[in-house]
């Protein structure tokens, strides 16, 4: 993706009334508790790779549109100064984006208290953070729990589609 495609498509939705939920009435939606216009859109990016930060920030705080992006933070820290508006800062995890020793994610790999560690890191790190991206998409029981008792209140996998009213708030759709 060229970064002009990404602001043609960023002009696109601030053109034809798209509108960008929060977090907060994402997950009321998901219980049931709220509606949605059918055009709702979040835009994520996932890393926290200084590229997002240089190239597509601009183009975000030209529209006045929010994405969110999906920081390792062990690759990249936490890049927020206050000039950068238009980005939300959530977890892709403190430092099991690797693969494990079967060579999935180290996130179905690690042991509880392991997850819970890094999920807490990361969430530190970024200032409390309470959303979270799985690392290649690779969850279990074990990472749902950790998520559910560190407090984060939804998780994205990798599958395809739209996130809908009474789905599972840690299996969600990207």
């Amino acid at each position: 993706l060229k970064i002009s495609d990404f602001e043609e498509q960023i002009k696109y939705m601030s053109e034809n009334n798209f509108y960008f939920p929060t977090w907060n009435e994402v997950e009321k939606y998901v219980d049931g508790r709220i509606s949605l216009p059918a055009k709702s859109v979040v835009i994520t990016v996932d890393d926290g790779d200084p590229s997002f930060f240089d190239l597509a920030v601009p183009i975000l705080q030209k529209y006045n549109i929010t994405a969110t992006s999906f920081v390792v933070t062990s690759w990249y820290g936490y890049r927020y100064d206050a000039n950068m508006k238009n980005v939300v800062f959530e977890s892709h995890s403190d430092n099991m984006h690797q693969a494990g020793a079967n060579g999935k994610g180290r996130m179905v790999n690690w042991s509880y208290n392991e997850i819970l560690k890094d999920i807490k890191t990361s969430s530190a790190t970024l200032g409390n953070c309470n959303i979270f991206c799985y690392p290649f998409g690779h969850y279990n029981d074990i990472a749902i729990k950790a998520l559910k008792d560190a407090d984060y209140k939804l998780a994205f996998t990798t599958e395809g589609g739209r996130v809908k009213p009474g789905q599972n708030k840690y299996k969600l759709p990207r």
